[in-house]
């Protein structure tokens, strides 16, 4: 009985100890920050300035949320053999039942999937009876990035940013939209701003950015840290519920008429003269930045840049690599979520701590107001270059989570998008070093609640030990 209660009395003591460990693990491995360069910066120069897939693929840029339902559709349905998403987020809400269900009618015409989902966010699935009906269909494969593992908890903080669909060696989708309503279509009123790129491949090249993401794909499916998606194999219900998926399928097909017809890929896109991917590593560990390594040098290249964020929270080196931009004469401009508008309060809070030293480095920040987050990550350079994809220009992206970023040489592309940035640009206030501000010709006041001040207020000073983490 005494070694019963000695026992009993231990044990919050022993909760305590784990905490601890779980807490610290999670916070200190990740404050170390690798560099890049040496043997990295030639293969960047090689990769970059001595490509030689000129010509060979073409695109078409997707802004609207409505419309990156509808191409996902049309992706999904073009397929005959092979079928890839990746996704950092996959919920069973409105549009990731209508992408379950395309998937569902490919897989039963023979079409071979593979689905890849971060560890921690596709936990919701295990308790969605739709998804598990796709998962069952014998040509499909689910596997999850990661999964979280308290005995070794540093991992937690490893995650795939990574967003993409891929049909067949012909036509893919990637960017910075996760499958869920704030993304895709027009089933909630809190929608995000967001950006993919379609990209179709007419010619095929073992050197297309299409083959690249493919070999990238099957470099993180085979990681160790994966592991299958489980559940059991013949619940009751699962024949009802693949009928009703299928039902679904039918009514999609009167709701989106367009994207079950034939696609004319070569008239829906633009020719590129240039299309390279480039990532983080992928394995789940503290990361080298070699993408921003990249898009930094690439910038370098360059007389004057745009970035499109929704967020901005840099390292000492991040803050040193913008002010090399600067003192180099690059003209560099950085649009962001204005605090009042932000859907992330971590990263709203941490620019409200940083942003005299973010406009210390000498770029140019525009405030971006608006009923609706601004989620897009783009840099566009000079008058050609457009990168997008899904890296944030904050310190998660660049030394925690995969991340992947199109490096589109198109003049054409260019241009809309500039045009496109321009508008927000007027839909903004700009901040000076000097605290003062210049608003543009569009830009609307909104409110910035009582109740959103006291908690950025609070979160402004407890996020600073932990700033490396949002």
């Amino acid at each position: 009985m005494k070694l019963l209660l000695r026992i009993k009395s231990i044990i919050p003591f022993l909760f305590l100890i784990f905490f601890a460990y779980v807490v610290t693990s999670c916070i200190i491995p990740p404050l170390v920050h690798k560099s890049a360069g040496g043997e990295y910066q030639h293969t960047l120069t090689a990769k970059y300035f001595e490509s030689k897939t000129a010509g060979k693929e073409r695109v078409q840029c997707i802004d609207d949320n409505r419309d990156a339902l509808l191409w996902r559709l049309r992706v999904i349905e073009s397929a005959q053999n092979e079928i890839i998403l990746s996704t950092f987020d996959f919920k069973d809400d409105n549009s990731g039942r209508d992408i379950m269900a395309s998937l569902m009618n490919a897989a039963n015409r023979g079409v071979q999937i593979k689905i890849l989902i971060d560890g921690i966010n596709a936990h919701s699935l295990s308790h969605s009876k739709n998804f598990k009906s796709l998962v069952a269909l014998p040509n499909v494969e689910v596997k999850l990035y990661n999964v979280i593992n308290l005995i070794k908890p540093w991992k937690i903080n490893y995650r795939m940013h990574d967003k993409y669909l891929i049909a067949d060696d012909s036509v893919y989708i990637l960017g910075g939209r996760n499958t869920n309503d704030r993304f895709l279509g027009a089933y909630t009123n809190k929608l995000t701003i967001d950006r993919d790129v379609l990209v179709y491949r007419p010619v095929p090249e073992e050197t297309d950015s299409l083959m690249q993401l493919k070999n990238y794909f099957y470099a993180v499916w085979s990681l160790p840290c994966n592991k299958d998606f489980t559940y059991d194999k013949s619940p009751a219900w699962l024949s009802k519920t693949q009928y009703d998926l299928m039902k679904h399928y039918r009514t999609l097909r009167q709701d989106y008429p367009l994207a079950f017809q034939k696609t004319d890929w070569q008239a829906e896109t633009i020719e590129t003269q240039n299309i390279t991917l480039y990532t983080n590593p992928i394995e789940a560990e503290n990361k080298v930045p070699e993408l921003w390594y990249a898009l930094h040098q690439i910038m370098l290249a360059g007389e004057d840049a745009v970035i499109q964020t929704p967020y901005i929270v840099c390292s000492r080196d991040m803050y040193n690599d913008l002010k090399t931009l600067c003192t180099a004469g690059k003209c560099v401009q950085i649009i962001t979520n204005a605090v009042e508008s932000g859907a992330n309060p971590f990263g709203c809070a941490d620019y409200m701590n940083q942003k005299k030293r973010i406009l210390k480095t000498g770029v140019e920040v525009y405030e971006q107001v608006g009923d609706q987050s601004y989620h897009t990550k783009t840099i566009l350079i000079d008058d050609d270059v457009s990168i997008v994809g899904s890296y944030n220009l904050d310190m998660r992206s660049t030394y925690l989570d995969t991340e992947m970023m199109l490096v589109i040489k198109c003049p054409e592309l260019n241009s809309t998008l500039r045009e496109q940035a321009s508008i927000l640009k007027d839909t903004s206030r700009r901040a000076y070093r000097d605290e003062k501000v210049s608003y543009g010709e569009q830009y609307e006041e909104i409110p910035f609640g009582l109740g959103k001040y006291f908690l950025y207020s609070l979160l402004r000073i407890l996020l600073s030990p932990i700033r490396h983490l949002i």
